[in-house]
């Protein structure tokens, strides 16, 4: 006992921390079996799941009030006709397939002197007389790389400068695609930092469009693009006071002749009275500049169906 007075401080500490080892194993126990639980709740609800994997479609019932057969039927039609719902949200591109180099020879100069003959009839300015929308390297070829790839892009720049001549633009500053071969690598008119990405259902090519306008010109774009026959995504839009266009040269200098008269003769001359300067009405609230507009959208094409020739033949045979 004299020992135990003697160290109480180290009794009393022994004490409190065999209570506490007693406390932490009965916690740790307690886990381990709730652990335990959840386990064995996950493995039975495992195999029942694989259960009702493995086990065989069940037709319905015998008397007919289920009948899963038909049920999977309707099911089918509903999604194959959302999914047609889909696609034609996404429009039909008529693009010529298996084009040779001949034919795209063709396509492309009838397109570009359509689309400079367009600008040119409704006064809007090109970045140069002689602009070829992008498509300069197949100026002077005969041989085409990627030219199944070179008709896509063709008809999604001619469509988009369709919507920008129905937008009513002033200026079309310039347009970038990403390019079709290793020879298109020059930054004014391609996008080298970007390309055409695919999957298992579209093919996404983007576009770079610079034009210049007004707020409203801008408005008539995007929703010519949201109405657009096919689909085209915008995913950026960058707005800037556009540059002026040409510099203005000074004007001469105007000599007063009575200052001249003055000076030769000192005589004295009365100084013209200071005009006013011109004031901006009340009503005005803000003048609005000329605007250079980037912007870059994202044509959608989706792919043709597996099948969908030989079902679209079959159907026209049974008309």
């Amino acid at each position: 006992m004299a020992w135990v007075k003697r160290n109480l401080g180290l009794v009393i500490g022994g004490v409190i921390a065999l209570a506490l080892l007693g406390v932490a194993g009965w916690y740790l126990w307690a886990k381990i079996q709730e652990d335990q639980e959840v386990t064995q709740q996950l493995d039975d609800t495992t195999q029942k799941f694989q259960t009702l994997l493995q086990r065989p479609v069940h037709p319905g019932t015998e008397n007919g009030k289920i009948n899963n057969i038909e049920i999977a039927k309707e099911e089918v039609k509903r999604l194959q006709a959302f999914l047609q719902d889909v696609r034609s949200r996404f429009g039909t591109r008529d693009i010529p397939t298996n084009i040779s180099n001949r034919d795209f020879r063709a396509l492309l100069d009838n397109t570009v002197n359509e689309l400079q003959k367009n600008a040119d009839s409704l006064g809007i300015s090109l970045p140069q007389k002689d602009y070829w929308f992008t498509f300069a390297p197949q100026r002077t070829q005969v041989e085409f790389k990627a030219v199944g790839m070179l008709t896509q892009q063709l008809m999604d720049v001619k469509e988009l400068c369709e919507i920008l001549y129905a937008a009513k633009v002033q200026d079309v500053k310039g347009i970038r695609r990403v390019p079709s071969s290793s020879d298109e690598n020059n930054t004014t008119d391609f996008m080298t930092d970007k390309k055409a990405s695919t999957n298992e259902f579209a093919i996404v090519t983007p576009y770079e469009l610079r034009f210049q306008g007004f707020s409203s010109e801008l408005a008539r774009v995007m929703e010519q693009l949201v109405n657009a026959k096919d689909c085209y995504i915008i995913k950026s839009v960058a707005v800037d006071k556009a540059p002026a266009d040409e510099v203005q040269q000074a004007a001469p200098m105007y000599v007063d002749p009575r200052q001249a008269y003055r000076s030769r003769y000192g005589a004295y001359m009365p100084q013209p009275m200071p005009q006013a300067q011109a004031r901006r009405p009340s009503n005005v609230l803000l003048d609005e500049s000329k605007l250079l507009i980037v912007m870059e959208v994202d044509s959608v094409r989706l792919k043709e169906q597996p099948g969908a020739k030989k079902a679209a033949a079959k159907q026209v045979a049974q008309q």
